[in-house]
Parts: C-alpha cells; structure tokens; sequence
C-alpha cells in the first residue's frame, strides 16, 4: 500500500501525483491513501458495494472500483458529478475502446496546431471579468475545437481537462474560498492556455494508456441528494467527507468550471445550486425558506451564537446543518447492511470564539441512528484566526441491526 507522507493522507496533496486522481484538484477533497488505509482494515473482500454520500472528485469512488467494489455516490454540485462519473466510467470505456483514445489524441493535436484568432472585449456572459481577454479568446477556443468531437466519451475526458486548468488560467485563485490572485500568486504558475491544456490533455492519455489503471465496475449515481437516496440494507461500507461547517461555498469555488462546461449560464444561477445540497455555507441559508429546527444537542451552541455572531445567518447555518446530516445518518442507517461500517473524514469550527464539536455532535446524531463508534483517528490538528485548536479527524462507525 502506498504510504502517508508527512500526515497528508487526509487532504488532496497526495492525488496530485497519483493517475486520474490528478486531473482535477479538490481541494476539499482527501486522498487515495486514506480510502486505501480504511478499505484494508475493512478487508477489500468483505466489500461488495460502497457509497459516498457526498461524492466529490470521486477519491473514494475511483479507489473503490479499481479494488473491485461496486461504488455508488450522491452529489448535487453538477460539476463534481460530471468530474466523478467521467474520471471513472470514461477511463473505463476508453481502456474498453480504442476509438476513444484516439479521439482525444485527435483533440490534442487540434489544440496543438490551433492558430487563435483573438476578439477585444470578448464577453462571457459576466465570466469575462474572471479571465485575461487573450487567454479567454483562446480557451473558449479550445472549447469549440471539443465541442466538435464526435465521440460523447472523448468529448466529456477531455473537458474534464478544461476543469482541470480553469482555475490556473484565470484571473482567480482557490485558497478556501475562490478570489482574485494576487499579482505574486500568478507570477509563480504558468498561464500559457495551450500549455497547460496540452499539459493535462497529456496526463489524460498517459493515465488511459497505463497498464496498472484497471476499474472493474462504473459508477453509478444513486441520487443528488444524498437525503433522499432509497437502498435498504444494500451497502456494505460508506466512505465520505460530508461539506465541513466553516461556511466555504462549494458551488461558489466551482462557478469557474461550472461555466466552462455549461452547467450554468451565467452568475443568477447559482443560488438554485447552493439550496441542493445541505447547509454549510452562509449562502445555502440564503436559499432556505422556513424555520430550521434546532435539534437538542445543537441548541446550546445556536444559543451561544445568537447575541454574537457577526452573521445573523450562522446560527441558521449551524442548526441547519445538523439537521440536514441528521437525515444523512438517518438515510444511511437503512442504507448499510447490518455490521456495515460507516467511515467519516471530519473536521470541527468555531465561529466568533464559539467552538462547534462537530465530530463529537455527529456521533450523538448517529448514536441515536444504531450507529456505535469503534475507532477515531486524529488526522492534524490546526489553528483559527483567534487561536482556537481544530482538528481534522477520521471517525469509524459499525452499524447493528
């Protein structure tokens, strides 16, 4: 098994290295090593099917399939879906069919040989203002030239790659929320639209081409919301990192690559996006009608935030996220089958000097759910803004019936 290094298993570092995991950054994601560490205290032969309730990139997914473990996900930022799916089942079919191959390699050298034509004041439906105009001419582009591919499979590897660059080749950087760079941040990667392209294009063949990329099965989508997922005693192990509570927009980091590849039209679309998923986020309590129930063992901290919270929405936010992952653990403990295991990447916040335990509420939660704790595992520990000690931790659950 391929070791830990420098205690990153439980961030994205390590995928960057790693073949298909690294055509597309998650920084909130985890890595291939920690689903490999948990599959292997589990035993991979006692594993039939696993689902990730909150599928991202696809880690788990990709780690699962390749051991020969049907995966199963949920994900309702459209995007990351496309981004999961493709990696996994495009990858599959390519190896199945060399048409596929080809094709991409056909879009390489089309990239390749590309002369740009460049437009002044090119307009990208308000996206303009993320880009340099020249490197938008060019990548939208690039666009067109896949776009025009024949083959559905090929055509959908190869915007992964443009999601893959979005991000590098625009104005924007992605450091827990996504902002403008600043002018020594974008001094220190490379901006050159063709080149980078090319650059993951590259990765893309050489990772379909590799004799030691085998995925046994494809994965499958069992709902975009994880709440409303319908297995009953189907699932042997579930695998996740749900959204931490530290209000990051996950729809709002990905807007970059959600334009790119269509899934939005332009910026008005989003909050229809941010009110699919569970709250944990500020602006997913923005999308939120009604009053949000407090459940008790969360009512303390709503209570401490109220008077001093410098958002009149985090103390929603924080209610309606335990909420919302009670009906998660509720959802999943019918979904597992009985002595199925259940493990959660997680991490705790605080908000203006108000420490929220989330792992330790969580557990309540899923005590209550037939769920008993048999192992945790601090991952790292870190510091806030004001000092307070978080930590990022692995929670290991066996279900009962």
């Amino acid at each position: 098994m391929k070791r830990d290094k420098k205690g990153l298993s439980g961030t994205f570092a390590l995928n960057k290295l790693e073949p298909i995991h690294r055509w597309f950054s998650y920084m909130e994601g985890y890595s291939s090593i920690l689903v490999e560490k948990e599959l292997e205290k589990i035993g991979y032969d006692s594993i039939e099917k696993l689902y990730d309730p909150f599928g991202g990139s696809g880690t788990s997914l990709l780690v699962a399939s390749e051991h020969g473990i049907e995966p199963f996900y949920s994900e309702t930022n459209p995007v990351m879906s496309f981004i999961c799916s493709t990696k996994i089942n495009g990858v599959r079919k390519a190896k199945q069919d060399k048409a596929i191959l080809e094709a991409i390699k056909e879009i390489y050298e089309q990239i390749e040989n590309i002369i740009f034509v460049y437009e002044a004041g090119k307009k990208f439906d308000g996206f303009e203002k993320y880009f340099e105009n020249n490197r938008l001419c060019e990548i939208l582009q690039i666009l067109d030239i896949i776009n025009a591919c024949n083959n559905s499979v090929a055509r959908d590897i190869s915007k992964v790659a443009i999601a893959g660059v979005a991000i590098q080749i625009s104005e924007m950087v992605r450091q827990g929320d996504l902002r403008y760079a600043k002018e020594n941040e974008k001094s220190k990667i490379n901006q050159n639209v063709k080149e980078v392209v090319l650059d993951k294009l590259h990765d893309i063949i050489e990772d379909i081409e590799n004799p030691d990329v085998n995925i046994a099965y494809d994965v499958k989508l069992a709902s975009e919301d994880s709440r409303k997922i319908t297995f009953k005693n189907q699932i042997d192990c579930v695998i996740t990192s749900p959204p931490y509570l530290n209000g990051t927009n996950y729809i709002r980091n990905t807007k970059l690559e959600l334009k790119l590849l269509g899934f939005i039209n332009d910026e008005s679309d989003l909050p229809i996006l941010h009110g699919k998923g569970i709250i944990a986020g500020i602006n997913s309590v923005s999308s939120r009608n009604g009053v949000i129930d407090v459940l008790e063992c969360v009512k303390p901290y709503v209570d401490q935030l109220q008077p001093i919270a410098y958002d009149k929405r985090i103390p929603l936010m924080v209610a309606g996220y335990f909420r919302d992952m009670q009906v998660v653990l509720e959802r999943l403990s019918v979904a597992l089958k009985s002595d199925g295991k259940f493990i959660m990447d997680i991490g705790d916040s605080q908000f203006s000097g108000v420490h929220i335990p989330t792992h330790e509420i969580l557990e309540t939660i899923a005590r209550g759910y037939g769920f008993e704790k048999y192992d945790e595992e601090i991952l790292r520990t870190r510091r806030s803004k004001n000092g307070t000690q978080l930590s990022q931790r692995v929670l290991r659950f066996e279900i009962r019936k």
